[in-house]
C-alpha cells in the first residue's frame, strides 16, 4: 500500500482527538474547545503547548474564525472563592510544555456567534510575543465529557460571558514561577 496514503489516513484520524501539531518550535496536543449551552457566547478551549525553541516564548493571545475575540485567562482561589481573569502573557520556558486546563491557565473564545457542535474542528492561532504564531486545530466536546486533571474546577461554559464582561479585569503579565503584581 502506498505509505504516502497511509500517513494521511492516520493523521485525518488523529485530528477528531485534538492531537494537532503546530508550527515550528511548537508541539500541540490534546486541543479541544468545550461547547456551549444554549444561550451562550463565550466557552474555554484547553491544550497541552510544548516549546521546542532554545528560549521561553510568550502567549499573548490568539484568534479564531468562531470567535471575536480570543484570550488568555487563569483561574486562581482567592479569598476562599474561585476567580478568573485575563491575563497579558504566559511564559512558556524553552523546552517546558505548559497545561491549558480547567481549573488554571485557559483560553476564552468570546463573541461567538454559532452553534459549537460535538466533534466539530476549529482552527485557532495563538500569539507569541516572541517566538511567532502558534496554529492548531481543537475538537469541540460535549459540556458532558469529563476533563482532564481537574475535574471538579470551575468551568466557564457554565456563565455568561459577554464580551465586556471582562473589561473591566486588571492585566497582569504572569511569570513560570508566579505572578507580578
Amino acid at each position: 500500500m502506498n505509505t504516502r496514503l497511509i500517513y494521511c489516513f492516520v493523521f485525518c484520524l488523529s485530528m477528531p482527538f485534538g492531537l494537532a501539531a503546530s508550527a515550528s518550535g511548537f508541539s500541540v496536543e490534546d486541543a479541544y474547545i468545550r461547547a456551549m449551552p444554549p444561550g451562550r457566547n463565550a466557552t474555554a478551549a484547553y491544550l497541552s503547548v510544548t516549546n521546542n525553541h532554545a528560549k521561553a516564548c510568550s502567549i499573548i493571545g490568539g484568534s479564531t474564525g468562531i470567535a471575536a475575540k480570543l484570550e488568555v485567562h487563569q483561574q486562581l482561589m482567592s479569598d476562599g472563592m474561585m476567580k478568573m481573569r485575563p491575563v497579558t502573557a504566559v511564559a512558556v520556558a524553552a523546552g517546558d510544555t505548559l497545561e491549558l486546563r480547567p481549573g488554571g491557565f485557559h483560553l476564552m473564545l468570546l463573541g461567538i456567534d454559532a452553534e459549537l457542535v460535538p466533534g466539530e474542528s476549529h482552527k485557532m492561532s495563538l500569539q507569541t510575543e516572541d517566538c511567532g504564531a502558534i496554529e492548531l486545530t481543537a475538537v469541540v466536546r460535549s459540556l458532558f465529557e469529563k476533563s482532564a486533571p481537574a475535574e471538579t474546577a470551575h468551568d466557564h461554559s457554565m456563565h455568561e460571558h459577554s464580551m465586556d464582561k471582562h473589561s473591566g479585569h486588571s492585566m497582569h503579565k504572569i511569570k513560570k514561577d508566579g505572578m507580578d503584581k
